[in-house]
C-alpha cells in the first residue's frame, strides 16, 4: 500500500509490535525503564528450554571440559586396526573423499552425503560451482580427476591408490537436492570404478532436499534450510556405520555426557586455515577409560554448519552418537569456521583450493590437521 513507509504500513506495525514485545510495552510507550517483576530475579538471563520450540538452536556448551582453557583435551584410545572411517555432508562430503583417497592406507571406508569425487573443483571455485554442484558444463570431469589421482600417488603426494582395493563406500544424494545435483554424488560410481573391487552402497531414493537424513531430527525430509539435518525416517549415519561395519549393528540411546567440545588449536599452525579452535568428540561410555577397544569415525559437516551458525548442532543431531554408544565407535567431529578473507564466508570445507593448491593432498593445511586429530586418538 501507499503508507508502507509510514509507521501505519502493515510490515511497519508488525516490526514495531514484535521490538514492543521484545523491550516491553511501558519502554515502547514512554521514556521509563522497563520494571523487572517481582518474581523475577534482576539479571537472571536463564534461557529455559521449556519455552523454545525445536527449532530454536541453543549452542551446548554444556560438555566436560578439562583443560587451562576450558576444553577437553584428546587423548588416545585403544583403536581396533582397520576400523577408522570417515563420512561429511556436502563440502564435508567432498573433504571426506579427499581424506579418504590421500590417506587411504589409513581409512577402510567413506560415507559421501552429497558430494562429489576427489579434486572435483580442480582448485577452481567455477568449476566448483558449476560442474560439481550443478552438473553444467558436463558434469564432473571423472576420467580427468582419475588421472590426477594416479598422478599424485605415483608421487607420493597421496597414498598408493591400491589401499582403496577392499573399502567400504557408501554414497547418499537426496532425490529433490538442488545444491548437489544427484548427478552429480552419482559419478562416484565412475570415479571409485578403477580402485574399489566391491560395489558401493548407493542410496538415491530417499525425497530428501540437500540435508544428511536422520530417523526424526531437523526440517522436513524434503525442504532445503537450515540446519541441514532433514527428518527423513531415514538414519544415513546408520546406513553408511552398517555399510562400514556390518549390517547387525544396531542403534541405541547417546549420552549428552558423552559429548566433549575438544581443543583443536594443538593440532594446525597459521591463521589462513578457516579451521575452528574447537571442535566435538563422542566417546562412548564403553571406549573412554581406554580398556575396551574401539572403532574411529570422522565425520565433516557442511557449509554454514559450523558453531557460529548452528552451534554443536551438526555433533549432537546429525544421527552418528545413538549408533556409536551402542557400537563403541568414538566419533570426533572437526569444525571449520567462515574466513572472508579466504573467499570461505560459509565456513565450507576446502574443496575448491581456497588454502592452497595443496588443498586435496596429504600435505594440504586441513588434510594434516585432520590426519593429527586422528592420530592423537589413534596414540600414534
Amino acid at each position: 500500500g501507499d503508507d508502507y513507509v509510514l509507521k501505519k504500513g502493515v510490515q511497519m506495525e508488525f516490526s514495531k509490535k514484535v521490538l514492543d514485545r521484545v523491550i516491553g510495552s511501558s519502554f515502547a510507550n514512554d521514556d521509563s525503564p522497563v520494571s523487572v517483576d517481582d518474581d523475577t530475579s534482576a539479571g537472571d538471563d536463564t534461557i529455559n528450554a521449556d519455552d523454545l520450540s525445536t527449532d530454536d538452536v541453543i549452542p551446548n556448551d554444556d560438555h566436560q571440559q578439562n583443560d587451562d582453557d576450558g576444553l577437553f583435551k584428546l587423548k588416545s584410545y585403544d583403536i581396533i586396526n582397520g576400523s577408522v572411517t570417515v563420512s561429511g555432508l556436502s563440502s564435508g562430503g567432498f573433504m571426506a573423499a579427499q581424506m579418504h583417497v590421500a590417506y587411504s592406507s589409513l581409512f577402510s571406508g567413506v560415507g559421501i552425503f552429497a558430494g562429489g569425487p576427489y579434486y572435483c573443483a580442480q582448485d577452481s571455485l567455477t568449476v566448483a560451482t558449476e560442474q560439481c554442484m550443478y552438473n553444467l558444463m558436463g558434469g564432473p570431469q571423472v576420467t580427468k580427476l582419475i588421472s590426477y589421482t594416479d598422478e599424485q600417488s605415483s608421487k607420493g603426494e597421496i597414498d598408493s591408490t591400491d589401499n582403496m582395493a577392499d573399502d567400504k563406500v557408501y554414497v547418499f544424494s537426496g532425490s529433490k537436492d538442488t545444491t548437489v545435483y544427484p548427478a552429480v554424488v552419482k559419478t562416484l560410481e565412475d570415479y571409485y570404478a578403477p580402485y574399489v573391487k566391491s560395489a558401493l552402497t548407493t542410496e538415491y531414493t530417499i525425497p530428501a532436499q540437500h540435508c544428511i537424513p536422520t530417523l526424526d531430527y531437523g526440517e522436513a525430509c524434503g525442504v532445503h534450510m537450515s540446519p541441514y539435518i532433514g527428518d527423513c525416517d531415514y538414519s544415513g549415519a546408520g546406513h553408511a556405520f552398517q555399510t562400514f561395519y556390518g549390517s547387525d549393528l544396531v542403534i541405541g540411546t547417546a549420552k549428552e555426557s558423552n559429548l566433549f567440545q575438544f581443543d583443536q588449536t594443538e593440532f594446525f599452525t597459521g591463521s589462513d586455515t578457516s579451521i575452528n579452535d574447537f571442535g566435538f568428540v563422542y566417546i562412548p561410555s564403553a571406549c573412554s577409560d581406554g580398556s575396551t577397544a574401539c572403532r574411529l569415525h570422522i565425520s565433516y559437516h557442511g557449509c554454514a554448519q559450523d558453531y557460529a551458525s548452528i552451534g554443536d548442532v551438526w555433533a549432537d543431531h546429525a544421527g552418528y552418537n545413538d549408533w556409536a554408544e551402542a557400537n563403541n565407535i568414538i566419533v570426533v567431529y572437526p569444525y571449520a569456521k567462515k574466513d572472508v578473507s579466504l573467499g570461505n564466508s560459509n565456513a565450507c570445507w576446502d574443496w575448491w583450493g581456497y588454502t592452497g593448491d595443496d588443498y586435496v593432498l596429504k600435505k594440504g593445511v586441513q588434510m594434516e590437521f585432520s590426519k593429527k586429530v586422528l592420530d592423537r586418538l589413534m596414540g600414534n
